[in-house]
């Protein structure tokens, strides 16, 4: 994979610093082209493991039925901590829509011991519950770049 410098008056992060970033609880934003080709950009939470963002979404919603049809995407992860210069991964990959209700509910219980901190609260376990009737999308970046001013 190809990785750069998103910025030239900005220093590219380390490989270090970007498996932080990407620890850290922070949105995916990913821009796809909805079913008439119109851009569209969805917020969304997500894990990354071994090279790939995973997140779930509704098996029937309008961003699997896009990301079915073209699977093309671009992506963002950024953050502007208090007191310090902001800094990000962006990039182009493709997505793998997967309709196994299992494996999203496993997903979905992931995203929200991550962005929750807890599977046990009420919010928990309304999303949690949602699981069954997600797909999960695999997004495999083929290009990124980083920055941080």
């Amino acid at each position: 994979m190809k990785f750069t410098l998103a910025d030239a008056h900005a220093r590219q992060l380390s490989r270090k610093q970007v498996a932080q970033l990407f620890a850290r609880p922070n949105l995916l934003r990913l821009a796809f082209l909805d079913e008439k080709g119109r851009p569209m950009v969805h917020p969304v939470w997500y894990y990354y493991s071994r090279g790939k963002f995973y997140f779930a979404t509704d098996r029937n919603g309008r961003k699997a039925g896009a990301l079915r049809k073209n699977p093309d995407v671009y992506f963002l992860v950024d953050e502007n901590p208090s007191g310090e210069p902001p800094l990000g991964v962006r990039g182009r990959g493709t997505a793998k829509v997967i309709d196994d209700s299992k494996y999203a509910t496993r997903v979905t219980r992931r995203c929200v011991k991550r962005y929750l901190g807890t599977t046990k609260s009420k919010s928990a376990k309304m999303v949690i519950a949602m699981g069954p009737d997600s797909c999960v999308v695999e997004v495999t970046p083929s290009a990124m770049a980083s920055w941080k001013f």
